[in-house]
């Protein structure tokens, strides 16, 4: 019989967090799974921290060559048996509850294409540093076209509903949100408000090394899934609050057009641009004290 989840996960020369991140899946109080762990020609002790292992759901997948990240993801995808499909990188730790709440999660929301949870980020030591809290109910169905809106490692995916559905192999950057985009074209999408992943945060990471290149690739995805090529770079870093540059009067017409791409009432976004207004006077203040 089919396993009703399907982990997957890719690793390339991740021999530092390697074990941490398989303990945390074989330890989950939710059992019925198959573990895809693909190793994407990993040169470092990877393979053999891996054969350690003699849990039979553990399967293997190894791949000739470096294909990257997104090619080794849609090679698990189409393994993949589950009713659901786990993603969990290889630094990263799943705690114990994590399978269990997210599959009583999708269970009880059948319309839900893909769901996560909420995280702590950790240090190499695994120190926590920070928390990532994502947009939950009405909050993420009026938010879901910010960067992130569902923590990809932390990610469960329906399998009937992704269907022929694959990241994106011509994105170097950002493909979760692209595929987020995508399902959600059809289906809804969910989070777990608990922090059931520690997201690991170091130097090596691509969160870390590339955020600037992280954060162009989502305005590329934004603009061409919403069609809003009349909205800059500028702009797009102030609707998503990282950046007090724009004028809140630009920012409000930036914000119409998109309320209108998403068809999204209007309102329901003006408390975000009241409060973008008050940082930016604030901003604008500090910066003729300072002069």
């Amino acid at each position: 019989m089919s396993p009703r989840v399907s982990v997957l996960m890719a690793v390339h020369n991740a021999e530092k967090y390697l074990p941490e991140a398989i303990n945390s899946i074989l330890s989950q109080t939710f059992t019925d799974f198959e573990f895809l762990i693909v190793d994407d020609g990993s040169t470092d002790r990877s393979p053999e921290i891996i054969n350690r292992y003699r849990d039979p759901r553990i399967k293997v997948v190894r791949n000739p060559d470096n294909l990257g990240l997104t090619r080794s993801l849609n090679r698990g995808l189409d393994l993949a048996g589950g009713e659901y499909i786990a993603r969990m990188d290889s630094d990263d730790i799943s705690l114990p509850e994590r399978l269990a709440r997210q599959v009583a999660y999708m269970d009880a929301n059948p319309r839900v294409g893909a769901c996560g949870t909420w995280a702590k980020d950790v240090d190499s030591q695994g120190a926590v540093i920070g928390v990532r809290e994502t947009p939950v109910g009405t909050d993420l169905e009026r938010e879901y076209w910010r960067p992130s809106p569902l923590i990809h490692p932390s990610a469960v995916i329906r399998r009937g509903h992704l269907g022929p559905l694959r990241y994106d192999e011509r994105l170097r950057y950002a493909q979760d949100f692209d595929l987020w985009f995508r399902i959600r074209g059809e289906h809804k999408l969910g989070n777990v408000a608990s922090h059931l992943l520690l997201y690991r945060v170091h130097p090596e990471s691509i969160t870390f090394a590339k955020r600037e290149d992280q954060l162009r690739a989502t305005y590329d995805i934004f603009r061409e899934r919403l069609g809003l090529d009349e909205i800059d770079f500028d702009e797009y870093e102030a609707l998503i609050n990282g950046s007090v540059k724009l004028s809140p009067l630009r920012r409000v017409r930036a914000m119409r057009k998109l309320a209108r791409a998403i068809r999204q009432p209007y309102r329901v976004y003006l408390r975000d641009d009241i409060s973008y207004a008050r940082r930016w006077l604030k901003n604008l203040m500090l910066r003729k004290l300072s002069k």
